[in-house]
């Protein structure tokens, strides 16, 4: 659905009395033609309607020319009785649309009171977005992009090259679109690679995940205040879409606040493990044959998928089908940050996870599969995962494991939880979790693998703190 656009100017409307919008007088002369050349004393047609005066010699002022000039060719109405109809008319009463000059919305018969309620809803949506998006840029949009790349003290070159990078949209030359803080953002990464703490290719990097992160959170953000308005005041989704403008004027602040705090403490978590040596003891150098000794990081990663979803998604009514995906998501969401886990991403029926042991992973796994299998209101689930050496780039997780647990996960009865044997050796050290292997397959670039079914041992469950 399409969003509102932010920062629209009100559309001109034309009337009466507006500049440019003269009656034509019932005494008005001939126009020149060329069998008719202006008199000494009147001016010359370019004066009138030349390239200069803004009017288009050929439309504007040269509405009269020939002699069916003044005849609608559409209507077959005289053109000055149209124009002499309109000074005619009564003043517009108090209150009443100001298109009122100019009937383009009788041709649609469409009655006064709703063409007041057309010309209203436009208004405030757009002054309600406009208001907003200069809170949200800090002022007017006043700068060309040339204008902040001298003020930053930038090439126009780089200045485009850090918005594409967040992934803004090309603005055309000579258009004002940008304000002050424009001119601050572009500076203070400027200054990161003149002082050469990073070069540039990094720090379109680093701009690049952040663009790509706010974008999908914004648009994560509006649909879910949308979808409250629509569910708790059923509006219609076009008037909840206008409601949550004012919305989001009055909860700005601490989705500010929340949104730094969140970035700064989940960058805390992983400098912290940057320190934790996740190999040591786990025998991870015993991997035989695909194992990609070369990776830099050791993680347990897995797939937890809902059976068919496909044709449950065929049968289910829209609001039914995001009840469904957001529901199994919001419980995997939970049960991964409660395990001490990271979701990689998500793509409806699936969501990819990752653990710093191998027993963190086991344990998600696990209570993935324990609490979809307690949920009525989810189908059956399949999940796989494996420990193993990945790496980590773009927000991503790429690798042989990667691959490995997908298809183990892909091998899996509905309602079990399955890994490979060489994971198992690891983590059946003690008797926290149970195997029993149930086939070995042949995957094309990882050779045979036992397939074994995990259950809970001795394991403690994961303590949840949510109720639903």
């Amino acid at each position: 659905m399409a969003e509102p656009e932010l920062g629209l100017e009100p559309v001109p409307v034309l009337e009466k009395s507006a500049p440019g919008f003269e009656p034509a007088q019932e005494s008005e002369p001939p126009r020149a033609t060329p069998d008719h050349a202006p008199a000494a004393d009147q001016p010359a047609a370019e004066d009138a309607g030349g390239p200069e005066s803004g009017i288009d010699s050929e439309t504007d002022a040269g509405l009269a020319t020939g002699p069916d000039a003044d005849v609608d060719a559409e209507a077959g109405t005289d053109a000055s009785d149209f124009f002499r109809a309109l000074k005619a008319e009564k003043p517009r009463a108090e209150g009443a649309p100001k298109t009122e000059g100019v009937r383009f919305l009788d041709e649609y018969e469409v009655g006064e009171r709703e063409r007041a309620e057309i010309e209203d809803t436009i208004y405030e949506l757009r002054s309600a977005a406009q208001r907003l998006e200069e809170r949200l840029l800090g002022g007017k949009r006043v700068l060309t992009r040339r204008e902040v790349a001298g003020l930053a003290e930038v090439s126009t070159l780089s200045a485009r090259k850090l918005w594409r990078s967040l992934g803004f949209p090309r603005v055309p030359e000579g258009e004002a679109a940008f304000t002050v803080a424009d001119v601050r953002a572009l500076r203070e990464v400027a200054r990161v690679v003149a002082t050469d703490l990073l070069d540039e290719q990094t720090v379109l990097s680093l701009m690049r995940a952040t663009g790509q992160t706010t974008d999908r959170l914004v648009v994560w953000q509006m649909e879910t205040l949308v979808e409250y308005l629509a569910e708790a005041q059923g509006l219609e989704d076009s008037d909840a879409r206008r409601v949550a403008l004012d919305l989001f004027e009055q909860i700005l602040d601490p989705l500010e606040e929340v949104l730094v705090y969140a970035w700064k403490r989940n960058l805390a978590g992983a400098l912290g493990r940057l320190n934790v040596n996740v190999t040591s003891g786990l025998a991870i150098e015993n991997r035989q044959g695909w194992f990609d000794s070369s990776m830099p990081l050791a993680r347990a990663v897995g797939f937890v998928d809902l059976v068919s979803y496909t044709r449950l998604s065929q049968q289910m009514e829209p609001k039914q089908l995001a009840f469904m995906v957001k529901r199994f998501q919001d419980l995997a969401y939970n049960i991964v940050a409660t395990g001490g886990g990271r979701v990689i991403k998500t793509v409806g029926d699936e969501v990819f996870f990752a653990a710093e042991t191998p027993h963190a992973g086991a344990e998600i796994a696990l209570t993935l599969q324990e609490e979809i299998r307690e949920d009525v209101q989810l189908p059956k689930a399949r999940v796989g995962f494996a420990w193993g050496k990945v790496l980590s780039r773009l927000g991503d997780i790429f690798g042989s494991t990667v691959n490995l647990a997908a298809r183990l996960t892909a091998v899996a009865d509905p309602g079990t939880v399955v890994t490979d044997s060489e994971t198992a050796n690891v983590i059946q050290r003690t008797d926290a979790y149970e195997f029993t292997e149930r086939r070995t397959i042949t995957l094309q670039g990882l050779g045979e693998i036992s397939v074994m079914e995990m259950d809970r041992g001795t394991a403690e469950p994961l303590p949840l703190d949510f109720s639903d």
